[in-house]
């Protein structure tokens, strides 16, 4: 792409004379794309690429020297009327400008005449640092009869160059291109993502069936030990019941012990009132003499026998005392034992309760691991679905 380069001593005569030739320095030129570009750094694509170097003519150029200079340079596909500050202000294609030109007396009619006159005066002038989508939709938004005309780029005002309706379709393309590929590098990215979202999905579905798997397991363990605590807590009733019974037994056998210790005081009593008798049976047998010999005999046996009573009733008191101390420490055991076995029988009782809360936490846990079975499943399949779909995109 060629470039004319004019100094600004040289663009400010340009407006303040009016005439002369376009070889001495009437056209101003676009900067160059490099210089563009440089001014345009950053994401996505810029119009600089594309931009066409072509004239920036004053207003009172002549047609005739608008007409050499687009003969010199067959290239340019218009020239652009620029004023104060190289700022457009019309547009002269070269195909209409050369139609205009082919009559008979056109030469004589319009050579003479200044550019301004045959200008397009509704240009479409867009600067440089437009979004590029922004410029071919705006362009394509003209009128059937200004489609065809070059739109002007501009920066910050001052006319940089031009772009035809062929560079336009070819940024337009470049950009689908950009945008299929991108479009194309999104897909790949939600591919990979929905291909590791359905990884992970079946790791959580495989999660919760290992989950619901233990809940059952844990289940099974809750209601087995409620159950050993249950016939454990009925053991301790069996075994509270059954003491409370001994300690009955041990009070009664208390109160027979006293009541036969009574018996043996009474038989101990007879046995005095035996051994008193035997004396005075012997004092009157020895009062009789010969005649009593044989009842003194009798006397001394009831006396000895009145004595074993007694001792014999002496050994069963102290034995009866021995049993009531027994049967009294056996109760005392029983009822200390009574309020351990129903101490532990609560613990059991509440033991059984955390179990039965457990089996309903377990249950929850397996309704809810049900839940989070069945809402993978349905998502695995969604996901799956969606990979299918972004591989057909793909194709």
């Amino acid at each position: 792409m060629s470039t004319l380069h004019m100094e600004n001593k040289t663009e400010n005569d340009l407006h303040r004379r009016g005439t002369g030739s376009a070889r001495n320095g009437r056209a101003a030129t676009a900067k160059t794309a490099a210089s563009i570009e440089s001014k345009t750094k950053g994401p996505g694509r810029s119009a600089a690429g594309y931009l066409r170097d072509v004239p920036g003519v004053d207003p009172d150029m002549t047609c005739r020297e608008a007409f050499d200079l687009l003969k010199e340079q067959p290239h340019l596909p218009c020239v652009v009327i620029c004023g104060e500050g190289m700022r457009p202000e019309g547009l002269l294609m070269k195909e209409a400008f050369y139609r205009r030109l082919t009559g008979r007396f056109a030469a004589d009619l319009y050579f003479r005449r200044p550019v301004k006159d045959f200008g397009e005066k509704e240009i479409l002038a867009l600067d440089i640092h437009d979004d590029p989508a922004l410029m071919i939709r705006s362009a394509l938004a003209r009128p059937e009869s200004r489609f065809y005309d070059c739109v002007i780029v501009t920066d910050n005002g001052r006319f940089t160059g031009v772009l035809t309706v062929l560079d336009l379709m070819k940024m337009s393309g470049e950009l689908q291109e950009e945008a299929e590929e991108r479009r194309k590098h999104t897909v790949l990215e939600n591919y990979g993502h929905v291909s590791g979202m359905e990884k992970s999905l079946s790791e959580v579905e495989e999660a919760a069936n290992l989950t619901l798997t233990e809940c059952l397991r844990m289940k099974e363990w809750t209601a087995e030990g409620r159950r050993r605590l249950n016939e454990a807590g009925e053991s301790y009733a069996e075994a509270v019941a059954l003491m409370n019974r001994n300690q009955e037994q041990a009070e009664r056998l208390i109160e027979h012990a006293g009541q036969i210790s009574a018996l043996t005081k009474g038989i101990a009593d007879l046995a005095d009132q035996s051994g008193l008798l035997a004396i005075n049976a012997s004092i009157e047998a020895a009062h009789a003499g010969s005649q009593g010999r044989g009842f003194q005999i009798v006397a001394a046996e009831v006396r000895s026998l009145a004595s074993q009573t007694r001792k014999l009733a002496a050994d069963i008191s102290k034995l009866l005392e021995s049993i009531s101390e027994l049967a009294g420490e056996t109760g005392t055991l029983t009822a200390t034992g009574v309020r351990r076995i129903e101490s532990g029988a609560k613990r059991l009782s509440e033991g059984s309760r955390i179990f039965g809360e457990l089996e309903q936490a377990t249950d929850q846990v397996e309704k809810t691991g049900q839940s989070v079975y069945r809402l993978a499943q349905d998502t695995a399949k969604q996901a799956f679905s969606v990979k299918q779909e972004l591989e057909r995109t793909l194709d």
